[in-house]
């Protein structure tokens, strides 16, 4: 739900910093807690997470589980023309794809 819309690439890359979180002791350790960690992904707080994942969506997962830790360690992405916070713009620029900048 985070990454509708944008490539393929994105989504992959997306699932990715959610398993590199699980991975991070900075974060929870579980997927589910990951996600619904307090306000970190739009979907959980506009109810998005709740519909069906459409098969694009399936197999990126299914390719960032299969290539984990190949995401050059991501821990953050955001989309700059939707968000003005500086912190995350601080941080170091992984990759960009599609409209998300991924960060670590």
């Amino acid at each position: 739900a985070e990454a509708k819309g944008e490539p393929y690439a994105g989504k992959v890359a997306v699932a990715t910093v959610v398993l590199n979180r699980v991975d991070s002791d900075s974060f929870p350790n579980s997927i589910h807690d990951v996600i619904y960690q307090g306000t970190q992904f739009t979907p959980v707080q506009n109810g998005e997470i709740n519909k069906a994942a459409d098969a694009e969506a399936k197999k990126a997962v299914n390719e960032a589980l299969a290539f984990r830790g190949q995401g050059k360690g991501s821990l953050f992405f955001f989309n700059p023309d939707k968000t003005s916070d500086q912190w995350l713009r601080q941080k170091q620029v992984t990759i960009t794809i599609g409209n998300h900048v991924f960060a670590k």
